[in-house]
């Protein structure tokens, strides 16, 4: 059990901007709710000593990056702006009656949901904090202790969020910023004034193939989901990139084209177990849908430290019968094209498609925007990945040691995987899985059993 023991409302040191920040397209249709994280770390530290060191700090770096300590508010069509307003962010201590061992590897779950910040959605939108950070001390204060991160999403994807927070950390390790450091934070760089124009077919925009003889979603809905930590050493992962770039009919085919990366080959193992383990028919669809990063796709590229959502959403189709027979290669060339598909032009198309909406709901709906039953289905037969192996996730030491785990808190009631390195530093590499309990240990009995 958590007890949340004293609450603080952190604003920016100095004075900040004052107004109406616009928000791009790409901000207004991302998930509009907080993202949940936990740091975990494991070095002795006086609580009370760490809570002003937080503190602190985080005035500073709001100073910095001063939307943080904003709020939202609507405007016509449903688009929402951030209010410059300094209302500030929220630090919570907490202290739980478990040891850090009751947590176990810390994978998603109610247990770790204890961990991080509740977000009251029941007031105005006016009112919400757009982030909102917990520190908890275990039970046996020698144990170490847990930092939850509530990060409302539209403020900018997870890449803008590591930096705050890293940056926030240098800051409370009695470091300074450099000038390449500092967040670019005027989003009309990407405001378009030209009338839509849709290029492309936007298949990643599609409605989701359902399964074979299905009307819609609700019976897979019902079935639950759990996560778990998947371990790769870098003997596996190297297995995995050598079986991705054996030499084929595919590879003569790509001949003098660059080998497949760790994420394509992990990510097409990912798609090629999750089939399997569902023991659909050979003519089922399936869609993986993940995003990618346009701050260097875009002509000419987004400033260095673009503090924003900067993704755009693709997707690779596939049947169960290719996707489960075809080498390992195969399904990672079906990512690796889903990926190069990604244009200037394409990011251009897809932002105009969110601008041809009269009213931003309706944008929402084909996007992880929504609440709801507007929210994708995204299980069976589909799939979702997220990568954060490019990602410095684990530079977030305030003073006391790098964190030994970083991860999301919550159990997603969709089929997903979210890739990130492993803090050991050796190389191996961490697949957060959320998928469907009955189905979950055949998954991982396909996962492992030839690598």
């Amino acid at each position: 059990m958590v007890t949340i023991i004293a609450s603080h409302t952190v604003i920016p040191e100095d004075a900040t901007p004052q107004g109406c920040l616009w928000l791009s397209d790409i901000d207004q249709v991302v998930k509009l709710r907080h993202t949940q994280t936990i740091y975990i770390y494991k070095s002795k530290q006086n609580t009370d000593k760490a809570i002003e060191t937080l503190k602190n700090s985080l005035s500073k770096i709001l100073v910095y990056y001063y939307p943080v300590a904003g709020r939202y508010c609507y405007k016509e069509g449903g688009r929402i702006e951030l209010n410059l307003n300094a209302k500030g962010a929220i630090l919570l201590e907490a202290e739980t009656t478990k040891t850090i061992h009751d947590y176990g590897d810390f994978s998603p779950s109610d247990s770790t949901m204890e961990l991080v910040p509740i977000i009251d959605y029941n007031q105005p939108v006016e009112d919400i904090p757009l982030f909102v950070v917990q520190l908890t001390r275990f039970q046996n204060k020698d144990e170490g202790l847990a930092i939850g991160i509530a990060y409302s999403h539209p403020l900018s994807d997870g890449l803008g969020a590591i930096r705050l927070i890293n940056s926030w950390a240098k800051i409370a390790r009695g470091e300074t910023l450099e000038v390449n450091e500092l967040p670019f934070l005027d989003r009309t760089i990407l405001k378009f004034s030209h009338t839509p124009l849709v290029r492309f077919e936007h298949k990643e925009l599609k409605p989701l193939p359902l399964i074979l003889g299905r009307k819609d979603t609700s019976e897979e809905k019902k079935k639950k989901t759990s996560a778990t930590l998947l371990r790769l050493s870098p003997e596996q992962v190297d297995k995995l990139k050598k079986k991705a770039n054996e030499n084929d009919i595919l590879a003569i085919k790509n001949k003098g084209s660059r080998p497949f990366s760790r994420y394509e080959a992990i990510s097409a193992h990912i798609w090629k177990c999750a089939s399997r383990a569902r023991e659909l028919e050979e003519n089922q669809e399936s869609v993986v849908r993940f995003n990618a990063d346009i701050r260097t796709r875009l002509v000419p590229p987004l400033p260095k430290n673009y503090f924003g959502n900067a993704l755009t959403q693709t997707a690779a189709i596939g049947y169960v019968g290719e996707i489960t027979s075809k080498p390992l290669g195969y399904v990672a060339q079906m990512i690796r094209e889903a990926t190069e598909l990604v244009s200037d032009e394409f990011i251009r198309s897809q932002i105009d498609v969110i601008r041809g909406f009269e009213h931003l709901d309706d944008a929402r709906k084909l996007f992880m925007g929504g609440v709801g039953e507007n929210i994708p289905y995204f299980g069976n037969p589909n799939f979702n990945f997220t990568s954060w192996m490019s990602m410095p996730i684990y530079e977030a030491d305030f003073g006391w040691g790098k964190p030994v785990y970083f991860g999301l808190a919550f159990v997603s009631p969709h089929d997903r995987a979210v890739i990130l390195h492993s803090p050991d530093g050796d190389g191996s590499v961490l697949v957060c899985l959320h998928f469907q309990i009955a189905l979950l240990e055949l998954f991982k009995k396909f996962f492992y059993g030839d690598i």
